[in-house]
């Protein structure tokens, strides 16, 4: 992938599908209208892409229909993946060969001796040499903070959400720190190669709790978008934040997870962003749902924002005409 000759590039950030074999065929027409509407040059899908329990076989047949908006543009495209996606009946060593399979796919199945299949790295050269001007980066958020009870030979029913919790008190899941220590080691290793550092963004399913600076200092953040939901990020903090913070190469870090959330700000110079639920087949909210632009410039700046897609298909992208989703209430009847 290249930079454009007017030195920007574009990615389109789509999230939680929450489906399998069957899904509400609304899914793929807004994820082909945010796709014609936006023109992105790189599609990142954020986790939770399956979540029902099906066969190798069932997973294909799904995965490359879903992405069929991205592959008939001849679109390249990678995932990350979500605390869902390990209760779809495939481990996630076979989901990830199917993902590789589809055109265009730049996933890459990450290290085995750390945590996590979906932590890779991907280069987007200059646009007049070969030179990396940007790094995406992917970090696998993995399940819930629970599993670190068996992962970690913890007391049985330690409590690791407490009454007097740091975030939302949910069971968001977090990278381990193998692969912290994993991103740390690559870059450091990129800079003395590549000779200087180099401006990058991360993708993660499931937020850092630093995500919270913006939720809970929206002024001081400059944060716009809505919060409608608990989020769900890790009441345990991995370091994620502090090793990109230290590294002084990341630009911004961006979230799926939050279906009911939308929200940027920035926090000590680092962009934190979600983007809400594309998906129909689980809750979300119809003036919420859509996907995420971000700009990048080969001069290592960076812009985001949030595509809505009731602005690009108006009725017909709720879930039902009848009744809008959303705002103060839940379901609200639509009158004419």
């Amino acid at each position: 992938m290249r930079f454009h000759e007017n030195g920007r590039f574009r990615i389109l950030m789509v999230t939680d599908f929450h489906c399998g074999e069957s899904y509400n065929p609304k899914l793929k027409t807004g994820f082909r209208a945010l796709i014609k509407a936006t023109e992105p040059d790189f599609v990142m899908l954020g986790g939770d892409q399956c979540v029902c329990r099906n066969t190798p076989r069932e997973v294909d047949e799904y995965m490359r229909d879903i992405v069929e908006p991205i592959t008939e543009k001849g679109l390249p495209w990678a995932a990350t993946y979500g605390n869902h996606d390990r209760e779809c009946g495939l481990d996630l060593d076979t989901e990830e060969a199917i993902y590789e399979n589809i055109p265009g796919c730049l996933s890459q199945r990450g290290p085995k001796d750390i945590h996590g299949v979906s932590n890779y790295r991907i280069p987007v050269l200059a646009s007049r040499s070969d030179e990396v001007a940007y790094d995406l980066w992917s970090i696998d958020s993995n399940h819930e903070v629970d599993d670190y009870i068996e992962e970690f030979g913890l007391k049985k029913g330690t409590q690791i959400i407490l009454p007097h919790h740091f975030n939302d008190g949910e069971n968001g899941g977090s990278p381990y720190f193998d692969q912290v220590m994993w991103y740390y080691k690559t870059s450091s290793d990129l800079e003395k190669e590549r000779g200087h550092k180099t401006p990058g963004v991360l993708f993660s399913h499931i937020p850092v709790p630093e995500f919270y600076q913006i939720l809970r200092n929206p002024e001081e953040t400059e944060a716009i978008g809505s919060k409608r939901a608990p989020c769900g990020a890790a009441e345990i903090n991995s370091g994620m934040f502090l090793a990109s913070l230290e590294r002084q190469e990341i630009r911004g870090m961006f979230f799926g997870h939050e279906h009911h959330i939308d929200m940027q700000g920035e926090y000590c110079g680092i962009t934190l962003a979600c983007a809400s639920a594309l998906g129909y087949n689980m809750s979300a909210h119809d003036d919420l749902r859509g996907g995420r632009v971000i700009d990048l410039f080969e001069d290592g700046n960076m812009e985001t924002y949030h595509v809505k897609l009731m602005d690009l298909l108006g009725r017909d992208a709720m879930r039902d005409p009848d009744y809008f989703e959303g705002g103060c209430r839940y379901h609200i009847r639509v009158l004419g």
